[in-house]
């Protein structure tokens, strides 16, 4: 039988805290949420997506860092895929996609994260951005 308290030597406490707040915030427990992450981890969920907890492939991918504002045309996606490879985003100021981007084009981007920034994205592919956006700030649709 196994023991009831598992201590897990040199945890991240920020991560602890951030487990404990999103655990809090849905009525569960921490050993809930973590007994689900660590089950996802075990069952590959962690491979080929774009969190926090993808492994290896966070450090080998290009991150394009905003804290300005920035426009992205197809041309500057598929130019930028040519340099660094497929690539993620994360911003923290105005973002904004220009109309001529379609969704093969889009499929460059692994993941996009929204600090506390504004995206702005062209209508037509707003459930496409959603899927692939870690949305703390604001995503608008125009």
């Amino acid at each position: 039988m196994p023991r009831k308290t598992v201590a897990i030597r040199g945890l991240d406490t920020e991560l602890y805290h951030e487990v404990f707040t999103m655990a809090k915030k849905e009525g569960k427990r921490v050993s809930e949420v973590m007994n689900a992450a660590l089950e996802a981890f075990l069952n590959g969920d962690h491979r080929n997506q774009g969190g926090k907890g993808d492994g290896d492939n966070a450090a080998s991918v290009f991150t394009l860092k905003n804290d300005g504002d920035i426009s992205l045309s197809k041309k500057d996606i598929l130019g930028l895929k040519e340099e660094v490879g497929p690539f993620r985003i994360e911003t923290s100021g105005r973002l904004t996609f220009e109309k001529d981007l379609d969704k093969k084009t889009l499929r460059n981007i692994e993941r996009i994260v929204i600090h506390d920034g504004t995206m702005d994205v062209p209508r037509s592919l707003y459930h496409h951005f959603l899927i692939r956006t870690d949305i703390f700030g604001k995503i608008e649709k125009y």
